[in-house]
């Protein structure tokens, strides 16, 4: 056993406290010597964050030896099976346990920590796809943090998240000054303490930050709506309003200016992040409700309990914890317009009750005894094929017809092509007021026609996400492919109709073929493998027609 005199001699202290609980796993440096409070009170030494703990729940005395003494704390502090009383210090030798109610500590020597991995940002995308996929199949949830730092604090801010996260969390740099972290198995409340906790290392290391959250599946339920929420700073994720209406939009507007005026339901279908929400904001501010609420619930984010009280509101000691009377979502948009969205996840039970309340426009409350009139617009929403869902049994056919009135589908992005440029340029434009550059940075011709030729599956929500990554790392005039997400991008990209391998390069005469290698080599990164895949020629044929049109080769590993 080490010896347990705190060599403070030696500079720095030499033993840490480790403190572990169901909800956190943390280690705090101790001082060489002297008292170190421990609870949750801000002007502790040894902060903890747990509910269990109190303001100043104990204090460790450092010196010659350890001590602990109970600081007169609710949940008590227990040595060796003994609960100690309060004010009383007693020995403790590194490694045995002290228990402060629901936390453990234990002393523990400092060891030399190997530094925490910090990943690229497409890595880190691909682990928050895996963790939506794993909670979605255990009904589970995770959060992100972005945190963002003053420039020239980055070393130093990758030190205090390596030693104040978990080591389950995966750690990311996203861009010059900002930093991602995957918080797995974590509930929205862990979450935020997390959150608490980052912010108050941070700021105990005096570095300047902000932080952004998003949890699933309360902010969305895959990584492009995680990652708008992120960038866009809200609560949730919003998708957000293109920068011109393209040809396939323009009969949908045209339905929206016919029908907005009116009460009739609406339903939108499309794929995740093609606008759906904001659509449905479209049709509410055209019509005569537009001064009244526009509400949101998002149906696939609540457990069957929550959604119905949300809803339709619930009476005082209706179940646990319902201490007051509180009106529901149709009550408090009166006058106004409630989006359903996600409403293909709406249990089978709420479903009956949504029935009723659309064909008599009364709620009745849980808990509640007389139903209440109310007076809403309803818009739908999903990504689901709602019909094929009333087919299986799982959706109700009376439900589908009463919500559809009026079906507006919206087309995905990559049906959308001429609208790719258009909204890139609007988004660029948008956050480069946000992070206070003098002018937007241009799009150059290899980063455009990487844009119009990737498919975007995460449609409007992912050109946002793209589009502030490359604002961010950009730093000249102009945004280059290096700029974009080239590993995911380039693997997906489609290039303009093809005939046949060879007949590929040569429609359209020699002009059009050396436009078209151009074009290969810039959405595939330079990678000349990728380049003839995507031409549906040899790599060997692409090598000739390069040294033909004296075109350079691009420089291995540019990709």
């Amino acid at each position: 056993m080490p010896d347990s005199t705190p060599p403070g001699a030696r500079g720095q202290p030499a033993w840490c406290l480790l403190s572990i609980s169901a909800s956190h796993f943390a280690t705090h440096a101790l001082p060489a010597s002297g008292r170190a409070a421990i609870g949750r009170g801000p002007s502790c030494t040894v902060r903890i964050d747990d509910p269990g703990i109190g303001e100043e729940h104990a204090a460790l005395h450092v010196g010659e030896g350890f001590s602990i003494e109970d600081s007169g704390s609710a949940g008590g502090t227990w040595v060796r099976g003994e609960r100690l009383a309060a004010g009383r210090a007693v020995p403790v030798r590194p490694g045995e346990p002290i228990s402060l109610g629901p936390v453990l500590l234990v002393v523990h020597e400092r060891t030399a920590l190997q530094p925490r991995s910090f990943w690229t940002h497409g890595y880190f995308e691909l682990r928050v796809e895996e963790e939506c996929a794993r909670a979605s199949r255990r009904k589970g949830s995770f959060g992100i943090l972005r945190v963002q730092v003053e420039r020239g604090s980055e070393a130093r801010a990758e030190e205090v998240l390596g030693r104040t996260l978990r080591l389950m969390d995966v750690l990311a740099r996203y861009a010059p000054g900002q930093f991602e972290v995957l918080l797995c198995d974590a509930e929205p409340e862990l979450v935020q303490v997390v959150n608490g906790r980052v912010a108050d290392a941070l700021g105990r290391a005096a570095i300047e930050h902000s932080i952004r959250v998003a949890c699933y599946p309360r902010d969305g339920s895959n990584s492009y709506a995680l990652m708008a929420t992120l960038g866009s700073g809200a609560g949730a994720a919003s998708p957000p309003a293109p920068a011109a209406s393209g040809t396939a939009m323009r009969g949908i507007e045209a339905v929206v200016e016919r029908v907005a005026g009116s009460d009739i339901s609406v339903l939108i279908l499309g794929e995740t992040g093609v606008g759906k929400e904001r659509l449905a904001e479209t049709v509410h501010t055209r019509s005569a409700r537009k001064e009244r609420p526009f509400l949101r619930l998002n149906c696939g984010a609540l457990s069957e309990t929550l959604l119905e009280s949300e809803l339709f509101g619930h009476e005082r000691g209706a179940f646990t914890g319902a201490d007051r009377t509180k009106p529901g979502l149709l009550e408090t948009a009166a006058g106004g317009t409630v989006l359903l969205d996600e409403v293909g996840e709406l249990p089978a039970s709420i479903q009956v009750k949504l029935l009723r309340v659309l064909e008599e426009r009364k709620v009745l409350a849980v808990g509640g005894l007389q139903p209440r009139a109310i007076d809403v617009r309803f818009i739908a929403a999903t990504n689901r094929d709602l019909e094929a869902s009333v087919g299986r049994g799982v959706f109700r056919a009376d439900l589908f017809y009463r919500l559809n009135a009026v079906t507006l589908v919206i087309p995905p992005l990559r049906e959308r092509g001429d609208e790719v440029g258009p909204m890139a340029e609007r988004f660029v434009a948008e956050f480069s007021r946000r992070l206070g550059k003098d002018a937007p940075p241009a799009l150059s011709k290899e980063a455009t026609a990487l844009l119009l030729a990737y498919r975007w599956p995460g449609n409007i929500r992912e050109l946002r996400n793209v589009c502030e990554r490359a604002v961010l790392l950009c730093a000249g005039p102009e945004i280059r492919a290096e700029h974009l997400p080239l590993d995911r991008m380039s693997a997906t990209v489609r290039l303009p109709a093809q005939a046949g391998p060879e007949a590929a390069l040569l429609a359209g005469g020699e002009g059009d073929e050396r436009e078209r290698i151009s074009h290969a080599l810039a959405v595939s990164g330079g990678n000349q493998a990728a380049a003839a895949d995507l031409l549906g020629v040899s790599r060997r044929t692409l090598l000739k027609r390069l040294d033909q049109y004296n075109l350079p080769r691009p420089r291995k590993g540019r990709g």
